[in-house]
């Protein structure tokens, strides 16, 4: 795994257009996209993209936006999007990207990594509940989706 820079965005948005048809997330115009990946590429304080990687060729990314919790007493990091293409599953490769994660994580002061996953993907709950993940406050994740405010000239 290794941290994606502004100028891996052609190769970061089709893997990101890859997951989002592969999980039924409605499509977003591709220029869009790529001015929502820079919103995390170019500004690490957001958050951080990594590319995950076999044998050197980008195969998957994962996703992190900080944010900050009073319940769990410090900066947290929401895993937005973690995606390894068909081909490339049941390698290891996205249990090792959590891995390098946790490890990074840890090593930048974060008190929590927070998910969500589908009730219907037993897959990824069986791999993130291996990784340590589960429920820590019973609370379920609730959205209010509001405007994009993405510039017109990004559409």
């Amino acid at each position: 795994m290794r941290l994606a820079c502004a100028d891996d965005l052609h190769v970061l948005l089709p893997l990101v257009v890859a997951y989002h048809a592969h999980e039924d997330i409605t499509a977003r115009p591709k220029a869009a996209l790529a001015h929502t990946l820079r919103g995390l590429l170019d500004h690490p304080e957001r958050g951080r993209i990594w590319l995950i990687e076999d044998a050197g060729t980008p195969v998957g990314y994962l996703a992190i936006a900080f944010g900050y919790s009073i319940e769990l007493g410090g900066r947290e990091a929401a895993i937005d999007e973690i995606y390894v293409q068909p081909a490339s599953r049941g390698q290891g490769l996205g249990r090792s990207a959590l891995c390098a994660l946790v490890d990074w994580a840890s090593g930048q002061g974060l008190v929590a990594l927070n998910l969500d996953v589908a009730p219907d993907n037993p897959g990824a709950r069986r791999l993130y509940a291996r990784q340590g993940f589960g429920e820590v406050l019973g609370y379920d994740l609730m959205s209010l989706l509001l405007p994009s405010g993405i510039p017109p000239q990004a559409h």
